[in-house]
């Protein structure tokens, strides 16, 4: 008796042992459960201009909303379905790639810098914006603050946890680094700023732009961006699942189509020749990777 209940336990070990892993090799698609359940779930952020932000009046707004609008279409496409629903989370500095790799939402977009990140199930989509690290400034301090020297003793706001901050760490370790954190942290980067409690604000060049249009700040007049050049450059690629291929495929497809080249005109027709000219750096010398 006792050697027939240990043969059914040995049985049964190796029964669960097997059906265990015919459930990870069938893990279901993204495509595969937007088809079933007629829902796409995407997380973005609300404090980056121009990628995903609230205006005046409290309203969702940014590239990666219209980017969204895009993807939903070429989805009903490809699945034949007339009705594919969307669910919007809010994403953060903080919580991003938990949202990806936990599968809460099925892509994140924002100004992510594509590059490894360890202990998260997630892989970047093809790179759709390349932008840079600058320095905010006021005019007026354009001889005190020289990118090409050591800063020393500059006092310089950064966002905590950010590849930003690790590079101005790394290039003026004799400045002072002036940690801002959390969704406001840029916007109250900027007001300090302009308060005259930092003297220099260190951020990626497109949404330090954005930022300053939305404080209205006039640039070119009271606030410039140094060096002309960005001190490093960096692609932004969307957050997607890890193991996933076909839907890594598609999304770089709808990256590289024409409707997404159309909201990149529409987006940054003013200062599509400054974008160009970054891009043009980086590709030149090679520094985004």
């Amino acid at each position: 008796m006792n050697y027939l209940k240990k043969y059914l336990i040995i049985i049964n070990l190796l029964m669960l042992a097997f059906l265990s892993f015919p459930v990870q090799a069938q893990e279901e698609t993204v495509l595969q459960r937007i088809e079933k359940t007629g829902l796409l779930k995407v997380g973005i952020r609300e404090d980056a201009v121009p990628f995903g932000y609230r205006d005046s009046n409290q309203n969702l707004e940014g590239l990666c909303l219209d980017f969204i609008a895009v993807l939903r279409e070429k989805i009903q496409e490809k699945l034949n379905k007339k009705v594919i629903a969307v669910k919007l989370y809010k994403s953060t500095l903080f919580n991003r790639f938990e949202l990806v790799s936990d599968r809460i939402v099925d892509l994140e977009c924002g100004p992510n810098t594509i590059r490894e990140v360890a202990d998260y199930n997630i892989q970047f989509s093809s790179a759709f914006f390349l932008t840079g690290t600058h320095l905010l400034i006021k005019i007026e301090n354009q001889k005190l603050i020289n990118p090409n020297g050591n800063l020393k003793n500059i006092n310089i706001g950064v966002l905590k946890n950010t590849t930003n901050e690790q590079l101005i760490s790394q290039k003026y370790p004799l400045a002072n680094l002036v940690q801002f954190q959390g969704v406001t942290g840029r916007y109250r980067g900027i007001q300090a700023l302009q308060g005259g409690k930092i003297d220099a604000f260190a951020s990626d060049g497109i949404l330090l732009v954005g930022e300053a249009i939305v404080q209205r700040l006039r640039l070119g007049k009271d606030y410039t961006l140094v060096p002309k050049n960005p001190i490093d450059c960096e692609k932004y690629g969307l957050i997607l699942p890890d193991n996933d291929p076909q839907w890594l495929s598609f999304i770089d497809s709808v990256i590289m189509s024409n409707s997404e080249k159309k909201l990149y005109r529409e987006w940054f027709g003013d200062i599509a020749p400054q974008i160009d000219a970054i891009q043009s750096f980086c590709q030149e010398n090679k520094q985004a990777s």
